[in-house]
């Protein structure tokens, strides 16, 4: 009786103390990848948007935060906590955003264009909210989402410029958009031997022409946040696509 509450005893102790069961990570690269059209982006080149209209664009900014994965077997969603991330159009590096996630099979990603009304209230912040960074513009109206900047022979402002700085968080005319996309071939493993590569196409026309009409010339400008704002953030909405997503 003894021994065997001794083996009983011991029995518990062990898987009390039996270690937990290492989770194992695997590594995703979301890869932005910015064109007008078919066409990929160079500040040294002239496009044109749907509506005939040439320009140039010498700067181009936004932000990724909050990304979630969905999860193969259920369509859950896995939040990826404090990603908070801000591409520029001309600096290769920032337009790689790598995480390291737990592995496992996934069907899709999405994330906010844009910051989320809390870290917009929240004060001085660093790295990628850095206010240095200029994309802030006050506590009132806060971040700039996406920024645009070039010139366009159809433009009436002086040197033909065009300038659509889009910001508002809050009310009828908030401009932050949750994009979700799914992955073109099937479901994509994780591992922790391998990274899954997803390449995002990102089409600067579509934020001329969507939900609205927005030609150049009509409109060569956007710097306040209003109704005005908010319909370039439906059209840039879809900017955004999946080319591919594939295991490395």
């Amino acid at each position: 009786m003894v021994a065997a509450l001794f083996t009983i005893v011991l029995s518990f102790f062990s898987l009390k103390n039996a270690p937990a069961e290492i989770q194992k990570n695997g590594k995703i690269e979301i890869r932005f990848s910015h064109f007008v059209g078919n066409q990929k982006l160079s500040t040294d080149s002239m496009y044109k948007n749907s509506f005939g209209e040439s320009y140039t664009v010498s700067r181009f900014k936004y932000y990724i935060t909050n990304i979630k994965l969905v999860k193969s077997e259920d369509n859950s969603e896995l939040e990826i906590r404090d990603s908070y991330f801000l591409v520029y159009g001309d600096d290769e590096q920032s337009k790689t955003i790598s995480l390291s996630v737990p592995e496992g099979n996934y069907s899709g990603v999405s994330f906010l264009l844009g910051v989320d009304s809390l870290h917009n209230v929240s004060g001085a912040q660093t790295d990628a909210l850095d206010p240095m960074n200029g994309m802030f513009w006050t506590w009132n109206t806060g971040y700039v989402i996406v920024k645009l900047e070039g010139k366009s022979p159809v433009s009436a402002l002086p040197g033909n410029l065009i300038e659509y700085h889009l910001g508002g968080f809050k009310g009828p005319d908030k401009v932050n958009r949750r994009i979700a996309l799914t992955f073109p071939d099937g479901n994509r493993n994780v591992g922790d031997k391998n990274t899954l590569a997803v390449n995002v196409k990102v089409d600067i026309n579509s934020f001329f022409s969507g939900s609205n009409k927005l030609p150049i010339k009509s409109s060569p400008a956007c710097t306040s946040a209003g109704s005005l704002a908010r319909q370039y953030a439906e059209n840039y909405a879809a900017m955004f696509s999946i080319s591919s997503a594939e295991n490395k």
